[in-house]
């Protein structure tokens, strides 16, 4: 077959040649199902349009980074990640913070005036239903879903549940044997649940029981919620290891154990989950998210997207498993 034109591509979906250049030109004039069936002829014949390139739209130069916990340091770690991706193509992320609300289309219907100044959306930690799908498709933004699982787009995720494991195993080839864990309250717990589940399935499998005397929640994702954890936990006795669900409450159990005196890592060996910046600077024994790496994949994705490259039909799902970083606190 010789090169692919708007013809061919009109005939293989059964509609007209300017219905072919709508989805091309100007895709928001085009509904989303006969758009798709255009992209599916497009994919099928190999036809490789450059979208922004053929109809020299000129973009905005942002990205909506839509995020339910913009207070977290992960969350700042990971956006100044992007930014130094994005801004060697002139693209810069705009905050859209949902102010707690995890329902992306319950966001969207209280404030969508932010949709005409993006180019495209990186979703994180948000949940995204049909209504959600059908705004960011119909508003033409490429799109990728961070650390929550998504059928209809490009997503990004931890493996929680490996690493919650594999810090146990660390901990125990250490040689520590009194365990104990802080991680957040109920209404959080979705982001913490499969590090938990991990660390105690291991602790299992060496017959320690994960009784609820070893465990501590936190108010609020914070140092200072792990600072008020850490009294809790250490008023209850003295474990040898405790393993915290972000790094962000390792240091305020750190805090914690340096104004009473608790040398780490001789009397308490203390063990976060992330590696932020600050885990470095603070000798924080960890498992490494890779965040810079997440931050470029989610990158290239997006940078496909407004270069035109044809959505796929079934979008990929990344799954990064973290690994242990030794430092000096265990």
């Amino acid at each position: 077959m010789g090169k692919i034109n708007l013809k061919d591509i009109a005939e293989e979906c059964g509609v007209s040649i300017s219905t072919v250049s709508r989805v091309i030109n100007d895709p928001d004039q085009v509904q989303a199902g006969t758009r798709e069936n255009v992209y599916k002829a497009m994919r099928d014949l190999g036809y490789k349009p450059s979208l922004k390139t053929e109809t020299g739209k000129q973009g905005h130069g942002a990205v909506a980074l839509i995020t339910s916990c913009s207070g977290s340091e992960f969350f700042t770690d990971f956006m100044i990640a992007l930014q130094d991706e994005f801004s060697r193509h002139n693209l810069y992320p705009l905050l859209i913070d949902t102010r707690g609300e995890l329902s992306l289309s319950a966001f969207i219907g209280r404030n969508s005036s932010w949709v005409n100044l993006v180019d495209a959306a990186i979703v994180f930690y948000c949940q995204i239903d049909e209504l959600a799908r059908d705004f960011l498709k119909e508003h033409n933004l490429p799109t990728a879903v961070v650390h929550n699982r998504c059928p209809y787009f490009y997503s990004i995720m931890n493996n929680d549940y490996l690493g919650g494991y594999d810090a146990a195993a660390y901990l125990w080839d250490k040689g520590y044997r009194r365990f104990s864990l802080i991680d957040w309250d109920k209404k959080e717990e979705d982001k913490s649940g499969g590090r938990k589940a991990g660390f105690f399935q291991f602790l299992k499998e060496k017959d320690i029981d994960p009784d609820k005397d070893i465990r501590q929640q936190t108010e609020r994702i914070s140092m200072e919620g792990g600072y008020k954890a850490t009294e809790r936990l250490l008023e209850k006795g003295r474990p040898d290891v405790v393993f915290y669900a972000c790094d962000t409450m390792a240091m305020g159990g750190i805090e914690y154990c340096r104004e009473q005196g608790i040398r780490i890592p001789e009397d308490l060996a203390i063990m976060g989950f992330d590696d932020i910046r600050m885990a470095e600077a603070m000798n924080l024994t960890t498992m490494k998210q890779f965040i810079s790496s997440k931050a470029r994949s989610v990158s290239r994705h997006i940078l496909d997207g407004l270069n035109g490259a044809i959505p796929p039909e079934f979008p990929e799902e990344v799954t990064i498993t973290p690994i242990v970083v030794e430092r000096k606190t265990t």
